[in-house]
């Protein structure tokens, strides 16, 4: 019983013991009043900037509202329970007082232990032994790499003092140390007592993935050019398409040095990356080439990628000669674009009118601004910001870049591309393989997302369950469902990068899979997708344009993938009523992604509301339809139940004269699974959710208006468990059988 129901039954049974006893009533001394808990303090040492900086953080966007018991104080006096300063190098007076008697040094550089770390973006987190509270000092130079060091300590440190913990972040640092150049390269360990009573490292407790990396960089070999040096594993020398590359980068870097003009005193160094995973744990992200610390690029080599380097080999000449950092970051990405030329497939300047009929480009403001949006899109951007630069004076880079342009000459470009728009309609070819599809989630982690080699092993799995089709599927999230702002997660190796996106795609289409491209929004809280409505038309305008360019973002990465169909929209219920913004929405699509076009609608009302359906080749469903409305349903329930789902499909089929693809079709593994199948959670059954599975297909199976089914669902990788959760992941449990009989048999269309 719940303990507001308690509190109700006390009163009750004291007034029936009053009236029990003749009338006489009980009195008893009023109970003292419980005093609230008194939360705990954190309090964070730092000042100016730096306090600014780490208020706008994920700890206090993300961390602060959850951890209801306890209090955060900033500011260079802060005292609390636990206090963790955060200081830039060289440290102050106080800091380095507080470390003195530690093995570390704290002045321009780190020094740890007698090794120094020098690197920009290298940061240290240091636990003070033997003092009356926790107390932890994070230093290192200005920048993400200190300020992203200080998030994690405090998350860390929070979860200690609250017993709050979820996922990586909240687990308490068991490390008396910890030196950072990326996510994944670290230097961490305990202190230990010396000889002479002071302290060292405890040199067995110690994990040093630096000093690795460093020995692994001695140990690769050369391939050289005359600007260029490849650093490859030994191995790998002699691969004839790495000297090909060498070649081809020291022609692009003989072209393009002038053109800044730059001197280039040492070449460029880029080291070659056997995979993503191994890139992002060197680099800190991950990208078809990206910037490092110990070299100018870490790259992934594939034979597509060539326009991709020579845009990396630009920006490295534009910090060479001193341009980028003095820039816009779109006017340096539009500089880098301007000398390297070519961009996902074509010279830059043939993306512009497709860009201009799409509505998608961006605006003047946006183009100088010093700082990113959170749903900037590079991809679309770039080419728009090389044709400004292009249109500056001057012969040179640097003659064109002397002078920023204003607002009113970047907006006079703008309309002079706008006034060459039109574009044809792109040629939709015919779909007629029945699409026996999983809905491939990523893992969100380096070492499982789409990049990751993990990914390849989970297609050959489908291949061998009989699926030909996976549904690859990025996400951006809203903070609100009636809020207009997006936020593009394509920016960290943890979420669907596109290079993730990309990697996962070629692998698919290697293997023979068909890629179905389902741009997904991620609303905050317990709200969905289906719920999101402005308040206002002032507000639906911005949401829109903020999706336009998200989706148009994915209908050109798509394209240049190589994805069989796109879809336009994930079950936007409150958005469909919209129908002039949809129909321009899908035209615009159709300018850039010249393959099959869906919307997926929800399974719960969109499906006969949707005034669209004529602008698309396919009709799309989410397809988790009850078949059984009450507990106890047994096989002919469920079996009725499923015919009638296949009667409602068909229906919508012939009315609209469009063949159905079940987009996401899927049971939880819990009991009653066919009950609610949209729901996870409750008790676990497989029994259960194989049975539900069992039912649908085989209404499904030879229905002549069904295009295909996506299950729902499978990750980019297996993880280390399928245990009993009452989850929607089939792999490894009874419902996997029944979708091979499926998938493995002859359903067509």
């Amino acid at each position: 019983m719940s303990a507001p129901g308690r509190a109700f039954l006390l009163p009750l049974f004291l007034i029936a013991l009053a009236c029990s006893q003749g009338g006489e009533a009980i009195t008893q001394d009023p109970a003292p009043a419980a005093l609230p808990p008194k939360p705990a303090v954190l309090a964070v040492r730092a000042a100016g900037d730096l306090a600014v900086q780490i208020r706008e953080s994920g700890f206090f966007r993300w961390g602060v509202p959850r951890l209801p018991g306890l209090k955060v104080e900033v500011g260079p006096r802060a005292s609390g329970d636990a206090v963790v300063w955060v200081d830039a190098l060289p440290a102050s007076r106080e800091v380095v007082d507080l470390v003195k008697g530690l093995p570390v040094e704290l002045g321009p550089a780190i020094v740890l232990g007698g090794t120094r770390y020098g690197e920009t973006g290298q940061a240290v987190a240091l636990r003070i032994p033997e003092v009356a509270k926790p107390t932890w000092v994070v230093a290192g130079p200005p920048g993400e790499g200190l300020t992203n060091l200080a998030d994690e300590v405090l998350f860390r440190v929070a979860a200690a003092m609250t017993g709050l913990r979820r996922g990586r972040r909240g687990a308490p640092l068991d490390v008396d140390y910890l030196l950072r150049e990326t996510s994944w390269m670290q230097r961490s360990g305990k202190w230990a007592r010396a000889a002479d009573g002071g302290w060292t490292l405890d040199r067995a407790a110690e994990r040093d993935d630096l000093a690795e990396w460093d020995r692994e960089l001695q140990g690769m070999t050369e391939i050289r050019g005359e600007r260029v040096v490849l650093r490859v594993p030994p191995a790998e020398k002699g691969r004839p398409e790495l000297s090909r590359l060498a070649a081809e980068l020291d022609r692009a870097l003989s072209e393009m040095v002038p053109r800044v003009p730059v001197t280039l005193p040492s070449p460029v160094t880029l080291v070659i990356e056997p995979d993503y995973t191994t890139q992002g744990r060197h680099a800190g992200e991950i990208g078809e080439a990206v910037r490092g610390r110990r070299a100018d690029l870490h790259l992934v080599y594939h034979p597509d990628d060539l326009p991709a380097y020579r845009y990396a080999l630009a920006g490295v000449l534009l910090d060479r000669a001193g341009i980028a950092g003095k820039l816009p970051p779109e006017i340096a990405h539009g500089a880098a674009l301007w000398l390297s030329r070519d961009w996902y497939g074509k010279p830059y300047s043939d993306w512009l009118p497709l860009l201009a009929a799409a509505r998608v480009l961006p605006e003047p403001e946006e183009i100088l601004a010093r700082e990113e949006p959170e749903d900037a899109s590079n991809l679309l951007s770039t080419p728009t910001a090389a044709a400004v630069v292009d249109r500056l004076p001057g012969s040179t880079l640097k003659e064109r870049l002397a002078h920023l342009p204003s607002a009113t000459q970047v907006r006079e470009i703008l309309a002079s591309f706008r006034s060459a728009s039109e574009a044809p309609a792109a040629p939709v070819p015919k779909e007629e393989t029945f699409l026996k599809g999983v809905s491939l989630a990523m893992l969100n982690s380096l070492e499982g997302g789409y990049h990751a080699p993990a990914v390849e092993r989970q297609l050959d799995a489908f291949s061998r369950l009989g699926a030909n089709a996976v549904s690859l599927m990025p996400f951006a999230f809203q903070p609100g469902a009636d809020r207009p702002e997006l936020r593009f997660l394509n920016r960290g190796p943890s979420s669907e990068t596109d290079i993730g996106l990309i990697h996962a795609a070629r692998a698919a289409r290697a293997r023979g899979i068909r890629v179905l491209w389902k741009p997904h929004v991620w609303v905050a809280g317990a709200s969905w997708p289906g719920e999101i409505a402005m308040k206002s038309e002032a507000d639906w305008a911005a949401w829109w344009r903020s999706y336009r360019r998200y989706v148009l973002h994915h209908a050109l990465l798509a394209r240049w993938a190589g994805a069989d169909l796109f879809c336009v929209g994930v079950e936007l219920s409150k958005t469909v009523g919209r129908e002039a913004e949809w129909r321009d929405l899908i035209a615009a699509v159709r300018l850039i992604y010249p393959g099959p076009v869906t919307y997926a609608a929800n399974w719960y009302g969109d499906l006969e509301t949707v005034r669209f359906w004529d602008r698309l080749d396919l009709i799309g469903v989410d397809a988790y339809f009850p078949l059984a409305g009450k507990p106890g349903a047994g096989k002919a329930d469920r079996e009725q139940g499923a015919r009638q789902v296949a009667e409602r499909l068909g229906r919508a089929a012939r009315r609209f004269g469009k063949p159905i693809l079940l987009t996401e079709v899927g049971f939880a593994a819990k009991q009653e699974a066919w009950m609610e199948p949209h729901v996870e959670g409750g008790d676990y059954s497989e029994e259960d959710q194989a049975a539900a599975y069992e039912a649908l297909l085989a209404a499904l199976d030879h229905h002549p208006w069904l295009a295909g089914t996506f299950v729902w669902k499978a990750f980019s990788a297996r993880g280390s468990d399928s245990g009993p959760e009452a989850d929607f992941r089939f792999q490894g449990r009874k419902a996997e059988g029944v979708v091979r009989r499926y998938y493995q048999g002859e359903p067509r269309r």
